[in-house]
């Protein structure tokens, strides 16, 4: 390994967040991980083992295909040790639990430092910028990706496979007159960003919006009686394809509304997997990285408990200012809510939360480019 040249620390302690992990230290930076207390577990293994084995089936991913000991990743004693020390911030864990992670490291947050958000959800970057302004970090650089940059599975005690790496990987930053700053600032590391017009065109920049709530609600009594079972392709029928195509039909609606490039959620893993496809179904289907994986283990998955409220509900609250209708996004929250038996229209991130409450178009569009200082 090439000398440390730089200091991230990844919070979360998922099979793709470690795979991010890996990747990051056999590039030759320091790289330090923590976890919320309740779901460090896999870290309390990690900091005893020798290093991490990792099976690595992608050529893109630093050092190619190959089976490794990963050795010199740190654990972290608690969360705000990891803050107090990177330089980059890289969050993993729910989106739903952004704002107690920050909240309880607030002290320790820099002007001087990034936090990359993979992914973001719809407008997550804009939170994660307001309680770093309301803890004195007004300077603090914060970005979200579209997606996980890596896809990585448990095979064992420590020991993780790397099977996925996205080609691109769109990002948006907050506020977007830095861009390019963010961009070349971790270039090193993250070639394959590549940059959208503000942080709101990335939230709408995944497909995670249809490709995991629909299928899941669809599918509902199978995981609920079974779960988990093999879930090839999220198992996508050609009707449950269609309720994602008109889910998609909305939200390229919000999109047009909102001036930003129009794509499919085809598209998106067209580009994210270089995967051919005429339609939706046909694409979801070709994608390797969603052959044998299991389904949710159960309803409360987070394809419905985080990406409603983090990303149906945002996405709806956009449309109605923008003046587009949203009946098939409506009913996913209606129909998740009533599954869940709680109100994700009121827990869920409205606009003022996102800082963008009482703004018309416009004035959102002058946020995103400026800041909270363009209001």
């Amino acid at each position: 390994m090439t000398q440390a040249a730089r200091t991230y620390a990844v919070i979360g302690a998922t099979d793709h967040a470690l795979a991010l992990a890996a990747e990051l230290r056999l590039a030759g930076n320091r790289v330090i991980v923590a976890e919320q207390t309740a779901r460090k577990a896999a870290l309390d293994a990690l900091a005893v083992a020798p290093g991490l084995d990792v099976d690595c089936q992608v050529k893109s991913v630093v050092g190619g295909e190959q089976r490794t000991l990963v050795t010199g990743i740190e654990v972290a004693c608690d969360i705000s040790a990891a803050v107090e020390v990177a330089e980059v911030l890289i969050f993993m864990t729910p989106q739903t639990a952004y704002e107690e992670i920050l909240t309880a490291s607030a002290g320790h947050l820099r002007n001087d430092q990034i936090i990359l958000l993979c992914p973001g959800g719809l407008g997550g970057a804009l939170l994660v910028a307001g309680i770093a302004a309301k803890a004195g970090a007004p300077g603090l650089l914060v970005a979200q990706t579209s997606a996980m940059p890596l896809g990585g599975r448990h095979v064992g005690p420590n020991a993780l496979r790397i099977a996925s790496k996205k080609k691109v990987l769109p990002v948006g930053v907050f506020p977007a007159s830095r861009t390019q700053e963010l961009l070349e600032r971790l270039a090193a590391d993250f070639p394959q960003l590549i940059a959208n017009a503000n942080v709101v065109e990335t939230g709408f920049a995944s497909a995670a919006m249809g490709l995991h709530p629909i299928p899941m609600i669809m599918n509902a009594a199978r995981i609920e009686a079974d779960g988990p079972y093999i879930y090839d392709s999220y198992e996508i029928t050609p009707s449950i394809a269609r309720v994602i195509d008109a889910v998609d039909a909305e939200r390229q609606q919000i999109l047009k509304a909102l001036g930003a490039p129009l794509t499919t959620f085809a598209d998106i893993l067209k580009q994210s997997y270089g995967v051919p496809g005429n339609s939706f179904y046909e694409v979801v289907h070709a994608v390797p990285g969603y052959k044998q994986v299991k389904s949710p283990p159960d309803l409360s998955y987070r394809y419905l408990s985080e990406d409603v409220p983090t990303q149906l509900v945002p996405a709806i609250a956009l449309a109605r200012v923008l003046g587009v209708a949203t009946p098939t996004l409506d009913a996913t929250v209606n129909y998740t809510n009533a599954m869940h038996g709680c109100d994700y229209w009121q827990s869920g991130w409205n606009l003022w939360k996102l800082g963008l409450g009482g703004l018309d178009a416009a004035g959102i569009a002058a946020l995103l480019a400026g800041g909270f200082d363009a209001r």
